[in-house]
């Protein structure tokens, strides 16, 4: 299709997606995914022919061991089966939690194929993200990178530019050593500043290594950043990677916890900065990726504004109208923010730019 208001959707979803259990404690609830579900149900977002449910497959042995150590898979597989121990601190163990991450993960790569086989040309999963778990170990609430495993597929395809685009308002630290020296990925995060936010990482200096030198961009923002500096840095920096790179695929993770109302994270950006983000990344993959773009829900720990988030992203990949809230946020950019985001900016033009030469 060229219509860009007719795009194919697939929406990830599958009951055994809800199978895990943090305690009654944890930022990640059991009811989440269905949350989601029903929402799009109840806004007649699954009603329109041009979306449709796609059934989630766990993770294969053979991707699972392309993105994990096995002395950590045999780790979580015990955890799982006894319930007892945990992942890291904020990550507890509960039983069946190999089988869990395998689905929530593998909903991610499930996309990926429908995408690639011409069945649809976007997927949303409202699982997902999974971007701090690493090698040998997983924690920030990340059992198996499902990021990595998607671009892993994607290279067993013949996909060599591969864009990961992370708007999470926490970085992408475990993605980041898969890729770091990998020119066939670009990574580009935006998050709150590592000074004060986990996982105290993603810093402007971190730039990529070797052959993968220029193609890891990390831009910080300080507590409290608007839309208004948040956009600015956007149009800095991201149009012309973007255009330099022009991406095969796109790995899209909005951010819906970089909003002002959730209770994880300090930044004060809007669903109009989460609408721009999308409406530009769903337009560059229809003129560089062939309409090729997966979007992961990831973060997001305030109900109302996750939910808004995800029908502002389902709007823009579908078409098909949505209106939220209006949202007012406590805070302004103040002229201090202004000069450490202006700043900030500049320093990561002047380190990645001329490596690629832009």
């Amino acid at each position: 299709m060229n219509n860009l208001d007719t795009c194919s959707v697939g929406f990830l979803w599958d009951p055994s997606l809800e199978t895990f259990d943090f305690g009654s404690k944890h930022p990640i609830k059991v009811g989440r995914f269905q949350m989601v579900r029903d929402f799009l149900v109840d806004n007649d977002f699954l009603g329109q022919s041009n979306v449709e449910i796609l059934k989630p497959e766990p993770l294969s042995e053979k991707l699972l061991k392309k993105i994990h150590a096995q002395r950590y898979l045999d780790a979580v597989k015990k955890m799982s089966e006894t319930g007892e121990g945990e992942i890291a601190i904020d990550t507890p163990a509960f039983k069946g939690i190999f089988e869990n991450a395998s689905i929530t993960s593998g909903a991610t790569v499930t996309g990926v194929r429908a995408v690639t086989s011409g069945k649809v040309q976007h997927f949303l999963s409202p699982t997902g993200g999974f971007h701090h778990a690493k090698f040998e170990w997983g924690g920030g609430f990340c059992i198996f990178n499902d990021v990595a495993a998607a671009v892993y597929e994607l290279k067993e395809l013949g996909f060599h530019r591969v864009l990961i685009a992370d708007f999470d308002v926490h970085h992408g630290n475990g993605t980041q050593t898969y890729f770091y020296e990998d020119p066939e990925v670009m990574q580009i995060s935006f998050h709150e500043d590592p000074e004060w936010m986990y996982p105290h990482d993603g810093f402007i200096e971190d730039i990529g290594a070797g052959p993968g030198r220029g193609y890891n961009i990390n831009m910080p923002f300080p507590m409290d950043s608007c839309d208004g500096v948040y956009k600015y840095a956007f149009d800095e920096i991201v149009p012309d990677l973007v255009e330099f790179y022009r991406p095969e695929f796109i790995i899209f993770l909005p951010g819906f916890d970089a909003h002002y109302r959730d209770r994880l994270a300090h930044l004060n950006l809007t669903t109009n900065m989460i609408n721009y983000i999308a409406a530009f990344f769903h337009d560059a993959a229809h003129k560089f990726s062939a309409g090729r773009i997966g979007v992961l829900a990831g973060g997001g720990y305030t109900n109302d504004s996750f939910k808004w988030g995800i029908g502002v992203v389902m709007s823009v990949l579908s078409g098909f109208s949505y209106d939220p809230p209006t949202q007012t946020p406590p805070y302004k950019d103040d002229e201090e923010t202004w000069e450490i985001v202006r700043g900030n900016v500049e320093k990561v033009k002047a380190l990645v730019f001329p490596q690629l030469g832009i």
